[in-house]
């Protein structure tokens, strides 16, 4: 039977189970409670109790349970964030996020979409308070690990894109567009060493604790990239790493221009000839996968 086709009565009932179980669970008490005590009434006349449990107590199970099966997802999609929080203040930023991104699909993968953004805001609107996160780590290193577990997980789940070889047919379209970076690549910067820890990550016990080394003095480049099954992460030079997101924005002399006047003097002899290996390699490793209409400047 189909949604539209459905009778009155279980719409209902199913809108009502929904709004149940997008209602966050409770906190105040120190552990997360099911709030059943502000059940909708007419949902739990339409559940039956059983031999050890009142309605109200089988609608918490669940409830408990659905949440409980978010939190892990998201977890499993963003263990450095999770590591460096702990579960307690994670599941906190996720309860916000599930609430206010909630899932609307059948791939639960999708639910960490956008997790990045939402930790953002929270800490936008904690400062905007006055107040600071509760974590014993510097906000900006969450903020960094989430931004580095995002580009990880949207690597993996990618669908296959084939990669860009450019021809001699294709200089016209260098001179005038931009290149299209592959789903299965992500350009990361960091201010702490995480991106070499979040690569690592499978090789981890369960309850390792992760220790965070000190800031970087200067940030850091990297590329995410995925071939075949293969998650694999690749040291960029900070010119290299700016050419590759100069290409996403402008024609290809554009980039090179605007990289050559944003190089100190002493470097530039030397430019011509590190920009030649860096875009043969980008090509090798493809991670270009077409081209799109520059912005009209």
């Amino acid at each position: 039977m189909s949604w539209p086709g459905s009778p009155e009565w279980l719409r209902e009932l199913q809108g009502r189970f929904g709004d149940l179980l997008r209602t966050p669970l409770e906190r105040s008490t120190g552990s997360l409670q099911a709030p059943s005590a502000a059940y909708d009434e007419k949902l739990l006349e339409a559940v039956l109790p059983s031999e050890t449990h009142g309605n109200a107590e089988r609608l918490a199970i669940y409830h408990r349970q659905y949440w409980f099966r978010l939190f892990t997802a998201l977890r499993a999609l963003y263990p450095l964030c999770a590591r460096l929080v702990g579960d307690w203040h994670f599941n906190e930023l996720a309860a916000r996020h599930l609430h206010e991104r909630p899932p609307r699909g059948f791939d639960i993968d999708a639910i960490g979409d956008d997790f990045e953004l939402s930790i953002a805001e929270y800490l936008a609107d904690t400062r905007a308070k006055g107040d600071n996160a509760r974590w014993s780590v510097d906000p900006t290193a969450v903020l960094e690990a989430a931004r580095v577990d995002a580009a990880f997980h949207r690597v993996a789940r990618a669908p296959h894109s084939e990669p860009l070889r450019p021809a001699a047919a294709d200089a016209s379209r260098l001179g005038e567009s931009c290149l299209r970076l592959s789903p299965s690549a992500a350009l990361v910067e960091e201010r702490w060493p995480l991106s070499e820890l979040r690569a690592r990550f499978a090789e981890w016990q369960e309850g390792t604790q992760m220790h965070l080394g000190e800031r970087w003095p200067s940030p850091r480049h990297w590329l995410v990239l995925r071939q075949g099954s293969q998650l694999g992460l690749l040291a960029l030079e900070p010119r290299e790493a700016e050419l590759l997101g100069l290409l996403q924005e402008l024609p290809l002399a554009q980039a090179l221009g605007r990289l050559e006047a944003a190089t100190p003097p002493a470097e530039r002899a030397l430019l011509p000839e590190r920009t030649e290996a860096w875009l043969s390699r980008s090509v090798r490793l493809g991670i270009w996968v077409g081209f799109v209409e520059a912005p009209i400047i």
